[in-house]
């Protein structure tokens, strides 16, 4: 039989796009398919299969298919089988017939797996090129794999502190605190995952040091390389902006500061490009110290800000985008001296050696342990393989020349998910010429950064094919899975947001999705939605906190879409059907909200199915077991052991568990149950007694039986799996406890042995946040499921919930004291040994900058999954303070001139998935609907696109109405005459204290609580309760929610203000402060971890700067011995002079701290700092909210000074303005 290489014509009755139809057929290079959401390239690979069989008559043998997981590949042998099978039944050649049923048994054993799955066949073929012992155990479980690192670094530690060598404890030193040694194991467990991850990770610890031994920084590779193009992109973006302004401006008489400013700072952004492009870093680092930003020249004239207005608010917008990327430059680069940047580097330098050595004992150690106990990981199997194929024997390398010859192509599916260990085996195994790697996946679907997959293997390769450099690239965009609106949606968002800076790849026209599936009924009902709940409206006390209110907002929805009768489209009925729970996913970033889901959901009597909760040791009957293990094992935990004695077990309350204590308050707790139980006769006692008994047999018989058959027993001796079947959800906890018994025989099968390891295997799980899901109890028919994005991927559904979008990103890894990159290496910040401050090493700020972009994209990658769920309705559901709130966020991006946003708009650290999306849709003509407050550019491309999406603001009230008419009816019982005494009752429920006012108040009171009575001084003289005032104490309107009860979200004004005043308090005061001192004094908070670095991010030292060299600022440094800071105070008031209505004879203490004030021996001058931003339009604002506060002060030191207060001074930080109360009417 002949074999045809050309690419055969489309037959009329085939469904492929010409893209898949090149995809299946074509050869002889290297291929790479970016397939985009949807785009069926599962059914191109089955379909490519089945051809490369029947064309070329190949056999499954000669192929390696790769998937991303096993599930993958089962799927994909069920594809092919299947397709076998029709191709047997049609195929009329008895040749081919017998061909193909030869390729149906081979299947089974086919090489279409997983690369680990791979890795190993090779290894068990050829073990014997490296001496490698073939019988080995896999470490798959991730706990057990932690606590043998663990294991094996205590070891190696004491080792290097038996060594007693200087550069080791400064190592130590440098990554850890005052209270551990653990940040310097952080570092060591995180360095070996991320050197593993290389072909070969010595060579890649080797070259960590380079970059340190640096003599000049403006010759070096880290600047001409990475540094100078990223500055000199972003000066050039400032540029632009500032053209922008004076585009804006110029022209305008009454605005001509304005343009004169921008021009004015536009020739200076200039100057630092040219001397940056002649490498003269000396000279920009004295420019940056001297920039000076000046007032934005905001014209006062009524008549112009109404004629102007939209003018003024727009180039002051493009002004302080300019002024923060410049300050951004700034402090990652010049903040210091070029010269210190690399004493610094050079200071760092026997740190990283000594860091590259320590790291290369402990990856040898840890492998011995691994060889000893006869285990391999997952990167094991990858590294011995590459080994294998790397092994030359006589000349010759057998296992790469075996496999080359036998495989007549390889086929990567989910290329983008792939690192550069796994890209070097791919090589190993192809051929070069002519190149036989077939690579589908899609970049826009990158999401395992955490698992350390590089996606910028797939762009070079994408950029390189494009022009066929290397191979041949195949775009295939059509997308089969989903609506028109899910696609042209998603289109205006990503043609927005995704670019190479802010993304790693240009969201361009090939990149678009197209509509592929034209079946879906037209209808104006599948508009995506924007649910956005309002956290400052009317809360009920039964919604707990923002994202309860948003799962109440989701729940809500979905009950009103069933009962409605909401209809989708059935593909394969080809109808519109009503939809069902089954149809409807709920798409969460994290698993953190699981349990409130299934709290809300329940009381909404809506199905749920949620396998990953993860909360498996959190739940009450697993609590109490691990308590028993615990005192088990070692019965002098107090904790475990008060737990075991107050659950069903031994059933004491907590007043016998308090006599019990009292009998011997001295002592362990284990003690005192002793004791108790010894010299009482009482129930309590009787019952400890039997208890112990109990504990010291169960003690006995786990130190020669297994685990699980102590389990058996104590389950056999308590009936406590009788008694879990009474509690709510019965059936779930029994199911919970008896696999408890299961994973006790797994961790058996394990490296280690005994209750104590197993104690400690669960308390490292927890630890970690690696918990596990519950068992499932039975398969829950017809129900809403709950997955994470990353669990999403590959799938599809009809109706897609994406959950908690106003979440802000996680940039923890780039808060560390280091930070990795597969290129530059390691970067660190420094311990200096003298100051005993943390300062950032240039090569610090470089990588974590690069890091955070990365970071930052694969969360854009992730929001791009998370809408490419949905077949034909999306929702996206979070939350704002309100409207108002919402749309000022988005409008940032209003006026951007250019079809993709400002990178500044889009690499917020503090953003979430909604900061971004609003921002997109609030260009397009359909937000015209909503607001009309903001002026807004519209590029041509927006104006005219198709998408269409709707927002619905939901208020907490709404909520409460909708959730009423669903909660079950509560009915009225009617009581028998004369069953209880009803007056007796009445009077006891009806009792009035005789003191009502004494309960309305406390006998203390804050200054933010009272300032508002001091607004005005005659306040005092006419205050009344009025309505609302139901109590006789000022507090806030609203209670702040418990920490423990909030989400992370954006730092609020109060935090950042409380930072503000400590650094001011703590600040030396002396002539010529330089801003060092300042920037010094926040870094040693931050490693002090006194302030969070987000906390000190926002602290504003441009505004402490300008205070300090300002009159007022001037004036307290010269007369610094006269000078109280954040001085407390404590007075007494009468009651009836704060209420009115008071009657009873008591007295109010008043406490609160006062900035600062000046004592002289005639006087007082007085002042308060504040962060507000202060303009000249909310003067008389800030005035009337602080007056009060700034009487009491004064009050209070004209009080216990006898002096009077001469002047009180409110000092704005923020706008440079300082205001004397005592002369401001």
């Amino acid at each position: 039989m002949t074999t045809n290489f050309s690419i055969p014509p489309k037959a009329p009755n085939e469904m492929y796009t010409d893209s898949q139809w090149q995809a299946i057929y074509d050869q002889g290079t290297n291929l790479l398919v970016s397939a985009s959401a949807g785009s069926g390239k599962t059914a191109v690979l089955v379909r490519r299969v089945i051809e490369k069989i029947k064309r070329q008559q190949l056999s499954v043998e000669q192929l390696l298919v790769v998937t991303f997981t096993e599930a993958a590949a089962s799927e994909m042998k069920e594809r092919i089988q299947t397709a076998l099978q029709e191709a047997i039944n049609v195929e009329t050649d008895q040749e081919m017939k017998n061909h193909f049923t030869r390729q149906l048994t081979m299947l089974p054993m086919a090489n279409i797996s997983t690369l680990h799955s791979f890795c190993s066949k090779v290894i068990q073929r050829f073990f014997y090129l490296i001496d490698l012992d073939p019988s080995y155990r896999m470490l798959t479980d991730e706990t057990e794999t932690i606590l043998l690192k663990e294991d094996v670094w205590d070891e190696l530690r004491e080792t290097f502190y038996e060594e007693n060598q200087e550069i080791f404890y400064r190592l130590t030193e440098n990554f850890s605190n005052d209270r551990s040694d653990s940040g310097l194991e952080d570092l060591i467990l995180a360095m070996y995952e991320f050197a593993r991850a290389n072909p070969n990770p010595f060579h890649w610890l080797d070259g960590l040091v380079e970059n340190y031994r640096m003599n000049n920084l403006a010759d070096s590779d880290l600047f001409h390389d990475l540094i100078r193009p990223e500055i000199l992109k972003t000066l050039q973006e400032i540029n632009q902006t500032y053209q922008w302004m004076i585009s804006a401006s110029q022209g305008i008489e009454e605005l001509q500061k304005i343009t004169e400013l921008a021009q004015n700072e536009q020739g200076l952004i200039q100057q630092i490009k040219q001397t940056i492009m002649e490498n003269k870093l000396d000279d920009v680092f004295t420019m940056f110290e001297n920039i000076k930003f000046s007032t934005y020249p905001s014209p006062r004239k009524k008549e112009v800000k109404e004629l102007y207005g939209d003018v003024i608010i727009e180039c002051k917008n493009y002004r302080d985008q300019a002024k923060q990327e410049l300050t951004k430059i700034r402090e990652m680069y010049f903040n210091v001296s070029p010269e210190e940047q690399v004493e610094r580097l050079q200071e760092a330098l026997p740190i990283v050696e000594e860091l590259v050595r320590v790291e290369k004992r402990f990856i040898e150690e840890y492998s011995a342990k691994k060889r000893e106990k006869g285990m391999l990981d997952f990167n094991d199997l990858e590294h011995f393989t590459l080994q294998i194929l790397q092994t030359e024997v006589d000349s010759i390398k057998p296992a790469e020349n075996y496999y080359r010859n036998r495989f007549s192509e390889i086929m990567v599916d989910e290329y983008q998910d792939i690192n550069q260990l796994q890209e070097t085996i791919l090589r190993q195994l192809s051929s070069e010429e002519p190149g036989n790697l077939f690579m589908v996946g899609d970049v826009k679907q990158s999401i395992y950064g955490f698992r350390l997959a590089d996606p910028t293997l797939f762009i070079k390769k994408y950029h390189d094919f494009a022009d066929e450099d290397g191979g041949r690239r195949i775009i295939l965009a059509e997308n089969f899975r989903s609506r028109k609106e899910v696609l042209d949606f998603t289109n205006l968002v990503f043609t927005q947001l995704m670019d190479q800076t802010v993304g790693q790849i240009e969201y361009d026209r090939q990149a678009e999705l197209v509509n592929g599936f034209t079946a879906f009924p037209e209808t104006e009902a599948f508009a995506p939605e924007l649910l956005i709940y309002q956290k400052n409206g009317e809360v009920p006390e039964w919604i707990e906190d923002k994202s309860m209110g948003e799962i109440f907002t989701t729940a809500t929805k979905i009950r009103q879409l069933i009962d409605q009768g909401f209809e989708v489209y059935d593909k394969k009925e080809k109808a519109m059907r009503s939809l069902k729970y089954e149809d409807i996913v709920l798409l969460t970033p994290t698993r953190s909200h699981n349990l409130t889901i299934l709290e809300v959901f329940k009381q909404l009597g809506i199905p749920l199915a949620i396998n990953d909760t993860q909360n498996y040791f959190q739940s009450t009957e697993l609590r109490v077991m691990i308590s028993l293990m615990q005192i088990i094992d070692n019965p002098y935990q107090d904790i475990p052991l008060a737990a075991v004695l107050r659950s069903p077990i031994v059933g004491l309350q907590e007043e016998e568990l308090a006599q019990i204590r009292l009998a011997l308050p001295q002592k362990e707790y284990y003690q005192a149950v002793k004791s108790y139980s010894r010299s009482n006769d009482d129930g309590i006692a009787e019952r400890l007694t039997a208890f112990m008994t109990q504990l010291n047999d169960w003690r006995e018989f786990a130190r020669r039986e297994s685990l699980a058959n102590l389990l058996v027993r104590i389950y056999n001796e308590t009936a406590y799996l009788d008694y879990v079947l009474g509690m709510p959800a019965g059936q779930q906890r029994h199911a919970n406890l008896l696999a408890l018994i299961e994973r006790a025989k797994d961790y058996e099968r394990s490296s280690f042995r005994g209750l104590y390891q197993f104690v400690r295997f669960i308390e490292k799980m927890q630890e970690k946040d690696k918990d596990l899901g519950e068992p499932p109890t039975e398969e829950v028919n017809d129900a809403v499921r709950v997955m994470t994005i990353h669990g999403s991927k590959g799938l599809e559904f009809p109706v897609v919930f994406l959950m908690d979008m106003s979440k802000s990103f996680n940039v923890q890894d780039t808060r560390r004291n280091y930070v990795f990159d597969e290129q530059l290496g390691l970067g660190v910040r420094l311990l200096t040994q003298d100051t005993r401050i943390r300062k950032d090493t240039i090569l610090f700020q470089t990588v974590k900058q690069k890091n955070l972009n990365k970071l930052l994209s694969e969360e854009m990658r992730k929001l791009y999954v998370a809408l490419t769920r949905a077949e034909q309705k999306l929702f996206l559901v979070g939350s704002y303070d309100d409207e108002v709130a919402a749309y000022k966020t988005w409008s940032k991006g209003a006026l951007n001139e250019h079809l993709v946003l400002d990178a500044g708009l889009r690499n917020g650290q503090n953003d979430s998935f909604f900061d971004w999306v609003g921002r997109t849709l609030f260009r397009h003509p359909v937000m015209d609907q909503y607001q009309t407050e903001y002026p807004v550019n519209q590029p041509a491309v927006l104006k005219r696109h198709p998408a269409t999406f709707k927002l619905d603001f939901i208020d907490p009230q709404k909520i409460a109405e909708i959730v009423q008419a669903y909660l079950p009816e509560i009915k009225t019982l009617e009581i028998p005459q004369g069953t209880i005494n009803i007056q007796s009752l009445k009077d006891q429920l009806l009792f009035k204290y005789p003191y009502p006012e004494a309960t309305k108040t406390t006998s203390y009171q804050s200054v933010s609580e009272l300032k508002r009575l001091y607004d005005d001084p005659d306040n005092r003289e006419t205050l009344e309760l009025t309505s609302t005032q139901n109590q006789y104490r000022f507090t806030e309107s609203d209670l702040g929610t418990p920490k423990f009860l909030t989400a992370k979200k954006e730092l609020s004004a109060a935090e950042i203000g409380t930072a503000t005043h400590l650094v001011m308090q703590l600040l030396p005061l002396q002539e010529n402060i330089q801003q060092e001192i300042v920037e010094t004094l926040i870094a040693d908070l931050v490693s002090r971890q006194t302030l969070t670095p987000e906390i000190a991010e926002k602290i504003s030292i441009e505004g402490i700067m300008q205070f300090l060299d300002s009159e007022i600022g001037r004036f307290l440094i010269q007369n610094v011995d006269h000078l109280h800071r954040e001085e407390p105070f404590a007075m007494l008031l009468p009651a009836d002079q704060l209420f009115s209505e008071y009657q009873n004879q008591d007295e109010i203490l008043i406490h609160g701290i006062i900035d600062g004030y000046l004592e002289f021996d005639d006087k007082i001058f007085l002042y308060d700092l504040k962060t507000d931003r202060y303009t000249i339009e909310r003067e008389q604002l800030l005035i009337n909210r602080y007056r009060g506060q700034l009487n009491l002060y004064k009050d209070a030191l004209e009080k216990a000074k006898q002096k009077p207060v001469e002047a009180a001074y409110l000092i704005f930080l923020q706008g440079n303005q300082v205001i004397d109360l005592l002369k401001t009417p």
